[in-house]
């Protein structure tokens, strides 16, 4: 995708989704809308800001309540995303010694074929392709108690929990930095962007 997902989520619905690894649609339930909790495994508070026109969901949401604070094993993919079909998020992995179809799925290899390292690196003139086609990512910081918090940073949801029951993988990205490994709190309302399956 060249642009950050805009799908909206209400509380107490049905919606659609799909299954990150089949690429076929799924339906899921989202519950009371909550603010920033990371108890909420599906909610409908997600957040937009016209600055950007852009979305931002908390990685609950992201994952179409699929990933849970259950899931605290380094690199496990939840099953399901909030992404149309026969498209997923990006996974954390980043070479090809995970299972098939994670590491050509990820924001490492993706960052890779345009020539960007995978791994965590500062000070590097890398990032001025990111702001370009195919990528056109914004830098449209996040959403945390209320408030955006655009800061000059871009941040995109994996689908990769940590081994931190409350944190999963995103991809971070500024004029001076690009970290397609860092792991945060699954609360946070960070953009979302789908790859082909």
């Amino acid at each position: 995708m060249s642009s950050n997902l805009k799908y909206e989520l209400y509380a107490n619905t049905t919606r659609t989704g799909v299954n990150n690894t089949t690429g076929e649609p799924i339906t899921f339930s989202t519950g009371n809308a909550c603010s920033n909790n990371a108890a909420c495994i599906m909610n409908g508070n997600t957040a937009y800001d016209s600055t950007y026109d852009s979305w931002y969901y908390n990685w609950y949401a992201a994952t179409a309540g699929s990933g849970t604070e259950s899931m605290a094993t380094d690199d496990g993919d939840a099953t399901n995303s909030i992404c149309p079909a026969h498209w997923r998020l990006p996974t954390n992995y980043t070479n090809t010694s995970y299972p098939s179809g994670g590491a050509d799925k990820s924001w490492g290899h993706l960052l890779n074929d345009y020539g960007i390292s995978p791994n965590n690196h500062d000070s590097d003139t890398e990032y001025q392709i990111l702001d370009t086609f195919p990528f056109n990512l914004q830098r449209a910081g996040y959403f945390l108690s209320g408030a955006f918090q655009n800061n000059g940073y871009g941040y995109w949801w994996s689908t990769t929990a940590h081994s931190t029951a409350t944190s999963a993988y995103r991809l971070r990205f500024s004029t001076t930095d690009v970290g397609p490994q860092v792991y945060v709190n699954k609360y946070f309302g960070f953009n979302v962007r789908c790859v082909s399956i």
